[in-house]
Order: structure tokens, then C-alpha cells, then sequence
């Protein structure tokens, strides 16, 4: 019976033991954070920098970015990184939604190998042409594709990104014949639509080009989104025109999977507070981004939904990867 009661005791004094996820969590972080920014330039590496300028987590946020494959090696380096909080990354919407749909070699799994941590940004996309385009409205810009078939290019971020899977939809559904040009990244096309190699694109605008529509060298057209936004409220919708188009670049910090939860919520906590600062929400204002407002459980619904709806995208477009 002494025995007994021995045993009970010991296994309760183990229990009581805090578990090594929670004396890893309880000492986080241990050692600088890095932020794997999984392209080169442009939105995410904007926001990324943002985000680790103004996080106070004891240690530095470090941001390396690791481009490539539409952001899919720097998400692959994340998901074989250890769990312990000190490797997270920025994942997109075309590293989670749209390149699993398109790679069935892909090395992660988008809604299994990762924890969400928390929405950082929604960056509203805007159909883009240069000044030279003598179109002022999406109607005249596909007036101007059917009277020219094959002879008007448009350029994304690379084949299977956002911008190319909305180009073929507005394709198909204009019933127009365009074709498509990728770029390694938002600042080459830029590039491109001023030069006059493509004649429009599908940015994020606000953040990659607002400088150059303000000047006058780029003009949009109209938003991708079903709602109109406050940064330019007289800018029409693509739905309103009749082309239900939807889709924004959003932006998510996200760890390894199997991160302890305790580390995830603090991380989470801290990227309310960072977009809670006044110098943030200045920022974000100033470059047209809607800050982000889902924690970890309502960004593992939100991205799963996303990845479906991309699915459904490219199963309509035909677009694959070579």
C-alpha cells in the first residue's frame, strides 16, 4: 500500500512539472526571430520589415528573404524549421491558396505543415495600365483587346501567381484574346508596363506602383474586390462592371506546425499591438493596406477558404505550371 501511495505521488509530482513546450514558451524567445520573407520585393517584404521594425518580443525580428517558385522555397525552409517560435515566415496568397493548386510536387502541405499565427494585412489589387494604353475604362481596355486580338500583354509576378490566375479568368470570361508575360517580382513589371512590353497588370498597386499613378505613368482601371476602398473611392469595382472578379493580396505570419500554442498566442498578441500602434496604422494608410484582424483559429478557416477558392480558380482558368 506504501508503494502505492508512492507511486501515486511521484506520477502527480511529474505532473505538476511544467512540459518542455512550456518551458520553452515560458523562455521565448531565446535567440533574434527570423522573418522569412518569401520574395524578393514588393508588398510582403514592405510589411515584413514593418512588422520587425516595430515588434518589442525581447529579441530582434530579423527579416531574410528567401525568393523563388512564387514564394514556395521560402515556405518550404519554413516548414522544415524547427518548431520553437524562432523561424516564422510571411506566407501569401500565392504561396497557401494558389501555388498548392498548381505544383502537385509542392514539398508542404499549406493547411497541415503550418501554424497560423495571425493575419498581418489585406493590400487591395487594382487593374493597372500604362499611360500609353488609350483606355480609360475596363470596357474600352477590352474593346481594345478584341479589335486586337493576340497583340495586348499583360504581366504578372510569375506563372501561378494571383495576377496571371486574374488575367485568364478576365479572359475567359471577356470572351478576349491577351497574353500572358510573368516577371520575377512586382518591381520588374513595373518596369515592363512603363517600357511598354505589357500593357496592363493586376498589382497590388498601392503598395508596388501608387507613387508612379499618382504621376500619371500608370492608371487604374478598377479594383478586384466586391467592395469599393477608401484609399480610392471613386476607383469602380470589377463586380460593378460586370466582371465578378474577386481577390486581394493578403499577408500571413505563420510558424512551423507544431509550434507550441503558447508561443503562437504571443506572437498573435503581438501583432495586434504592432497594428494597434499609431506610427502603423500611419503607415499602413499611407500605402493603402488594410491591417489585418484574424488571430490563429480564424486564420486557419480563412486560409483554408482561400485555398478552395483558389482550386476552383485554376480548375476554371486551365492554368498550370511548367
Amino acid at each position: 500500500m506504501n508503494r502505492l501511495c508512492l507511486r501515486v505521488l511521484a506520477a502527480l509530482a511529474l505532473a505538476s512539472l511544467p512540459t518542455g513546450a512550456a518551458v520553452r514558451a515560458q523562455d521565448y524567445p531565446a535567440r533574434p526571430i527570423r522573418l522569412i520573407v518569401s520574395f524578393p520585393a514588393g508588398s510582403s517584404d514592405v510589411l515584413g520589415r514593418a512588422f520587425a521594425q516595430n515588434a518589442t518580443l525581447g529579441q530582434p525580428v530579423v527579416v531574410e528573404n528567401v525568393p523563388g517558385a512564387n514564394g514556395a522555397i521560402g515556405l518550404t525552409r519554413l516548414a522544415k524549421s524547427a518548431p520553437d517560435g524562432h523561424t516564422i515566415a510571411l506566407g501569401a496568397t500565392t504561396n497557401l491558396a494558389v501555388s498548392p493548386h498548381l505544383n502537385s510536387k509542392l514539398p508542404y502541405d499549406p493547411l497541415k505543415d503550418f501554424a497560423p499565427i495571425a493575419l498581418l494585412a489585406r493590400v487591395p489589387i487594382v487593374l493597372v495600365v500604362s499611360a500609353a494604353v488609350p483606355a480609360r475604362s475596363v470596357a474600352e481596355l477590352v474593346a481594345l483587346a478584341r479589335a486586337h486580338p493576340g497583340k495586348l500583354n499583360y504581366g504578372s509576378i510569375g506563372t501561378g501567381s494571383t495576377g496571371h490566375l486574374l488575367g485568364e479568368t478576365l479572359r475567359r470570361r471577356a470572351g478576349i484574346d491577351i497574353v500572358h508575360v510573368p516577371y520575377k517580382g512586382a518591381a520588374p513589371g513595373v518596369t515592363a508596363l512603363i517600357a511598354g512590353e505589357v500593357q496592363f497588370f493586376f498589382f497590388p498597386v498601392f503598395v508596388d506602383a501608387r507613387a508612379l499613378v499618382r504621376s500619371g505613368a500608370l492608371r487604374p482601371l478598377a479594383l478586384v474586390d466586391s467592395r469599393r476602398s477608401p484609399v480610392a473611392p471613386d476607383l469602380p469595382t470589377l463586380p460593378e462592371l460586370g466582371y465578378p472578379l474577386e481577390a486581394a493580396a493578403w499577408f500571413a505570419l505563420i510558424a512551423p506546425a507544431g509550434t507550441p500554442e503558447a508561443i503562437v498566442q504571443r506572437l498573435a498578441r503581438e501583432v495586434r499591438r504592432v497594428l494597434s500602434l499609431e506610427a502603423m496604422r500611419r503607415f499602413l494608410d499611407d500605402h493603402g493596406i488594410e491591417a489585418g484582424d484574424l488571430g490563429p483559429e480564424a486564420l486557419k478557416a480563412y486560409i483554408a477558404s482561400e485555398h478552395a477558392r483558389y482550386g476552383r480558380m485554376v480548375r476554371e482558368t486551365g492554368v498550370q505550371v511548367e
